[in-house]
């Protein structure tokens, strides 16, 4: 067996521990992802994303502890006081699933204008036409399903009157998507966010955030003038 096989083995047996059915939790192959249709592609983007909040959720609730969480104490020995190999096997899954996915929205991204390019030529000329006047909402359709779900930070310690509040951010809200395009798989360890927020001072950018089982959509003022630095909370990595 190699190390893989080892941490495949090793994660099976947890969720079974767990009374969790290890089937769920695939493995995949993201060079055949190319050979599959628009809706197996959508419907596989849907599987990845249960899974890994599954995980997640696994990972935080059960054995509290995120993918930045130390294993190791001060003197380099793996910690006591946590689960350290149930928490290496979850977050070795997260992070095999996190570059699945990441490929497989590479995939879906260019089978979108397909699949657009090929409804336009099946309905004609005629339908397109009358199609026309609402193009882009059927492309934002199509290409919501390509975008990221999963929560990359979360927020922590919002100050009272600063321009978080003012937006309706609360502590432990977690951000999926920032400013249209920051996403849980090129955030860069947050430095992308932090960079947006220095480049468009006195702008507005968008927030999409989980709080709880809802998905809310809020507007960040970095122009909101008030007595702190920065926009106002502590944002950190999940």
């Amino acid at each position: 067996m190699t190390v893989d096989d080892h941490d495949v083995a090793g994660f099976q047996g947890l969720m079974r521990s767990l009374n969790l059915d290890s089937s769920e939790f695939k493995q995949y192959d993201p060079s055949s992802f190319p050979t599959y249709s628009f809706e197996q592609l959508s419907n596989l983007k849907l599987e990845i994303e249960s899974q890994l909040r599954i995980l997640f959720n696994l990972l935080e609730q059960k054995y509290g502890a995120n993918m930045e969480t130390r294993l190791v104490s001060s003197d380099g020995f793996p910690r006591s006081d946590i689960d350290v190999v149930s928490i290496r096997l979850i977050r070795v899954q997260i992070i095999r699933l996190k570059n699945d996915y990441k490929e497989l929205l590479k995939v879906l991204d260019s089978k979108v204008a397909e699949e657009f390019s090929r409804r336009q030529s099946e309905v004609g000329d005629e339908q397109v036409q009358t199609e026309s006047r609402q193009p882009q909402q059927q492309q934002k359709r199509s290409q919501q399903q390509a975008n990221p779900t999963i929560p990359f930070a979360q927020v922590k310690e919002v100050v009272s009157g600063g321009p978080a509040e003012s937006a309706g951010l609360h502590e432990g809200d977690l951000i999926i998507v920032f400013d249209n395009d920051i996403h849980a798989l090129n955030h860069d360890k947050l430095s992308k966010l932090v960079e947006r927020v220095r480049a468009k001072p006195g702008e507005k950018l968008s927030v999409s955030i989980k709080r709880g089982d809802k998905i809310l959509d809020l507007t960040l003022d970095t122009n909101a003038t008030w007595d702190g630095k920065g926009i106002g909370c502590r944002i950190v990595p999940v």
